[in-house]
């Protein structure tokens, strides 16, 4: 992202304000270099990170710390990262990610959708492989945010890509899915050859035999992504009702403590 000369300099603190509005309005114009994706973006200030996809509220938290975290040395950076958290609360019109990753399982899925089987903690299988180094480089230029990858055991053919254990995660899985099936090395195209091709975990990997089956039941379960949202509402509506029995325990305490004075 390109900036005029005089954003080489020093910035005080009073030109701050300034500094953050400059930062917004490019943000505005040169919306490619932050937008991956109608859903995903990418820090466009952080060059070590640009191969790092976020969901909306992944993106809006690293904006944040970074100008929480920046010293007054680092005082562009912070400046930026403001411009940064601005425009992301101004100008994008962001979609809740589990409803939508709820959709984005339907396509293609022959009405399986919500009760399909995958593999959780997410994972992603890729066959052929002939080097865990060059995979991750692989996956890198293809913009995958992997947690971890591992090939099963030396001279194995399968490795397997581990995500984060949240819905940008498994939204990171599809992507990763999508991203072999537009270059025709999906599952479904899979057959012994040189090629990489990759796909997200299920359940007929899970119960297969051999190495790749037997890693895949060792490491993860399977359940389907309406078993994690209710899940994850159950968790939700404990913590809540965990609340709202503190809340009341202190009011009684505070009635109580209040008698005893009056007496």
């Amino acid at each position: 992202m390109s900036y005029s000369s005089e954003d080489e300099t020093d910035i005080s603190d009073s030109d701050m304000e300034e500094y953050v509005d400059r930062c917004y309005e490019q943000l505005k114009v040169e919306t490619q270099k932050l937008k991956f994706s109608d859903t995903l973006y990418r820090c466009p200030y952080c060059p070590g990170k640009k191969k790092i996809v976020y969901p909306f509220k992944d993106i809006l938290q690293h904006a944040s710390d970074v100008a929480k975290g920046s010293q007054n040395k680092d005082i562009k950076h912070k400046g930026k990262h403001l411009g940064l958290v601005k425009y992301l609360k101004n100008e994008v019109d962001h979609k809740d990610l589990s409803s939508e990753l709820t959709a984005l399982t339907l396509v293609d899925q022959q009405g399986s959708g919500v009760n399909e089987l995958f593999v959780w903690p997410w994972m992603g299988i890729v066959a052929n492989v002939e080097s865990v180094s060059k995979l991750k480089n692989d996956l890198a230029k293809r913009g995958v945010d992997a947690v971890r990858v591992r090939q099963l055991s030396s001279g194995s053919k399968y490795a397997v890509v581990e995500f984060k254990k949240d819905w940008s995660g498994f939204y990171g899985a599809i992507m990763f899915e999508k991203g072999f099936e537009v270059d025709h090395r999906g599952k479904k195209d899979y057959y012994s050859s040189d090629e990489l091709y990759g796909w997200v975990a299920r359940d007929d990997d899970y119960n297969s035999e051999g190495i790749l089956g037997e890693f895949l039941r060792k490491n993860g379960d399977l359940k389907t992504v309406g078993d994690l949202e209710n899940e994850e509402k159950r968790k939700n509506g404990l913590l809540v009702a965990d609340l709202s029995n503190t809340i009341q325990e202190l009011r009684m305490r505070l009635e109580k403590n209040n008698y005893h004075e009056q007496d």
